[in-house]
């Protein structure tokens, strides 16, 4: 028969193993839920995207390689695409973009046409986002109004004439109809101006300031 001590000392045992147990899977399902470390490791048919976005995905797995980022490939793929900045800042903010999804929170392919969405809108140079800009509204069901919307939204922005901007945020309106407000659209705007780090589309149109 165990003795009182020997019973405490067998159930203190007992709760360090269940509780050691409790923390190893908890760091497990975390790992899973975490999302894949890099987007070798998330379902892409990456034939099935435009050749632009072929080309800057990429660069976004130079990027987010299973052994880390290959910075001077990264480079150099930059500069092959044409960027106005390859500099190590730009793609460390870049890197930051565009990271791989979290495990069942979006289809791997619609994931990885955003990355490249985001990553050609932040760095890329202009006649790159207008070619992603026509590939996102070919890409955009007319169900997803808010992505649409956003897509006309970086058109107008880095329009350059107030003219040619007009029928551009009217379509975003459309699209999405809370920019119908001037305001909502203002703030639109300069959420996706902030989002740009090279010229043209990093300042706020004219538009707002000089169209009723």
């Amino acid at each position: 028969m165990l003795r009182r001590g020997d019973v405490m000392a067998t159930r203190l045992r007992a709760a360090t193993i269940f509780g050691m147990f409790v923390v190893v899977a908890t760091l497990i399902v975390g790992a899973w839920l975490g999302g894949p470390r890099s987007w070798g490791d998330v379902a892409v048919d990456r034939g099935a995207l435009a050749p632009e976005s072929q080309r800057v995905f990429g660069l976004i797995l130079a990027m987010h390689g299973r052994d880390g980022p290959s910075w001077p490939e990264a480079e150099g793929v930059c500069r092959w695409l044409g960027w106005p900045r390859c500099d190590r800042e730009a793609l460390e903010e870049l890197a930051r973009r565009t990271r791989p999804p979290r495990r069942g929170t979006i289809d791997g392919q619609v994931a990885s046409a955003l990355a490249v969405a985001d990553a050609t809108w932040g760095f890329g140079s202009e006649d790159a986002v207008r070619k992603m800009l026509r590939v996102e509204l070919d890409r955009i069901p007319e169900s997803d109004g808010v992505g649409r919307a956003r897509a006309f939204v970086r058109f107008g922005v880095i329009e350059s004439n107030p003219d040619g901007q007009a029928p551009l945020f009217a379509q975003a309106c459309v699209a999405d109809q809370r920019l119908c407000d001037q305001e909502q659209l203002r703030q639109a705007a300069q959420r996706e101006v902030r989002a740009r780090f090279v010229p043209p589309g990093n300042v706020v149109p004219l538009y707002f300031s000089g169209h009723p």
